[in-house]
């Protein structure tokens, strides 16, 4: 057995032990062999650098790129000998150890090196050539030279889709990102009317999963924007990747509190549900978006978008996703206040329940039922509802807590603690508002919980400012996501 194929069977070993956990145990049979090869064949031997390419490959799978990196420029060290391809990758992962360990200035000159020699060694038409230019586009652009990015990534993308070769996806998407960084106005994904539909649904993964990777939220949210209608123009309103697209913008626009992109995205993921006939898929879609809705301070749509997502579960047929809609239409009418028909719903929702299988969701409707009876004064009903909810429902469930509380009161001829609480919390509300207002603005602050919202009534000393308004408008929001977890309890 020769150097080389002794090296790979012990670089074989050591990856299995990465997968079973024995980190240690991978690293030390990689010294091992870095050792043996400096004493076979010596050090900065064509034999020593691979070892230690291989001891950095290792490390770099085992989230040590500062060590991989030393690795990785021990191997550069060695001479290239007859095999100047081997000493160009070594070189290649340096940069990219490099520039993983947050040396990005390092990183960027040792990806130029390579760069420079893939260009001497292939020439500018190689794939060789090409495969040095994605990581460096990746560095410049952390580094913010958005010109370099771009010049680098666009010579990849053109010698990738000359050849027909796949890694073409990730340099598009490479692309976009570095043109949206770079604040450019115009499309951001026009390569994909030229390639084929595989490839395009692989554009797709990899922007995807680039937005996750340390970009800046606003630059992520307009990245799928564009990502999404891109899509939409090149494979059509229906494919797969299309909707998985626009399901990924309804998330971003709901972490930027932009409810009406998040709708938009939503109606779009809906729309194409139907017309494919897709009605799991579908309810799970019109269920969201009723959410949005309700989000964006469309109550009687939201509502109108629950009803129809329960209508959509009544045509499916399965008991457990009935109910569910159900539960989920009648929350939305007790959280607007509409505590009459919530109960009606809810108990819609219990008979359904009854017919399937879960508990857990039988639990949490017969909890939810009873509670909202009690507090609408039909106290034997109710508890024939909590009984109902406790016996089948782990003890230490939230919703077990909430139950167990108002049946005792019941038991007992008391009110529930329901109405204490949502006086001290409406107080709370008021008094983290009123504290972090703008001096001499606030006038009166009236406070009342409706449901898992926050009603105000707000009376100013003067007309406010726009920044006043602003500021204000922050801390309303604050303190709902402060408090609206109590609320919802």
């Amino acid at each position: 057995m020769n150097a080389s194929s002794a090296s790979m069977s012990l670089l074989d070993e050591a990856l299995a032990l990465l997968r079973a956990g024995r980190v240690a145990d991978a690293e030390e049979l990689m010294k091992r062999a870095v050792r043996r090869a400096a004493e076979e064949h010596g050090e900065h031997s064509t034999a020593w650098a691979s070892a230690q390419s291989d001891m950095g490959n290792v490390l770099l799978r085992a989230q040590q790129p500062a060590w991989a990196a030393e690795c990785f420029r021990a191997a550069v060290s060695a001479p290239p000998g007859d095999d100047p391809q081997r000493h160009l990758g070594y070189q290649l992962n340096l940069g990219i150890a490099l520039a993983l360990s947050g040396r990005l200035e390092e990183g960027a000159e040792a990806l130029r090196q390579s760069r420079d020699g893939r260009l001497a060694l292939f020439g500018r038409e190689h794939l060789g050539y090409a495969a040095g230019l994605e990581p460096l586009a990746d560095v410049l652009l952390r580094l913010g030279d958005h010109d370099g990015a771009l010049e680098a990534i666009d010579e990849a993308v053109s010698v990738f889709r000359r050849a027909g070769h796949e890694r073409v996806a990730g340099s598009v998407a490479l692309r976009g990102v570095i043109l949206q960084a770079a604040g450019r106005s115009g499309p951001l994904f026009p390569a994909l009317k030229e390639l084929p539909d595989r490839l395009v649904e692989r554009v797709a993964a990899v922007a995807t999963a680039r937005v996750r990777q340390g970009i800046d939220p606003a630059a992520a949210y307009m990245l799928v924007a564009h990502l999404a209608n891109a899509l939409r123009e090149r494979l059509g309103p229906d494919h797969a990747a299309t909707v998985a697209a626009f399901g990924a913008l309804s998330a971003q626009a709901g972490e930027h509190g932009d409810h009406v992109g998040r709708v938009a995205a939503l109606r779009r993921v809906l729309a194409a549900y139907d017309r494919q006939e897709l009605a799991e898929e579908a309810l799970s879609a019109a269920t969201d978006l009723a959410q949005a809705l309700n989000d964006a301070g469309e109550t009687d749509k939201s509502l109108d978008t629950y009803e129809d997502a329960a209508a959509r579960a009544e045509r499916i047929g399965r008991p457990g996703r009935i109910s569910q809609a159900l539960f989920d239409w009648g929350l939305a009418l007790q959280d607007a206040g509409r505590a009459e028909p919530a109960a009606e719903r809810f108990g819609e929702a219990l008979a359904a329940a009854r017919r399937g299988d879960d508990r857990v969701l039988l639990g949490h409707v017969g909890a939810a039922y009873g509670i909202c009876l009690q507090h609408l004064g039909r106290p034997a009903e109710a508890r024939a509802a909590l009984e109902e909810s406790l016996a089948v429902m782990d003890p230490r469930d939230d919703a077990a807590h909430a139950a167990r509380g108002h049946l005792v009161a019941l038991l007992d001829g008391e009110e529930c603690d329901c109405a204490r609480m949502r006086a001290a919390l409406e107080e709370a509300y008021r008094d983290f508002v009123v504290s972090r207002a703008p001096d001499g603005l606030l006038a009166r602050l009236d406070v009342r919980v409706v449901g898992n919202n926050f009603m105000v009534d707000v009376e100013f000393q003067h007309q406010p400012a726009e920044d006043e308004v602003d500021r204000l408008n922050e801390i309303l929001r604050a303190g709902h996501a402060e408090f609206s977890r109590p609320a919802a309890g």
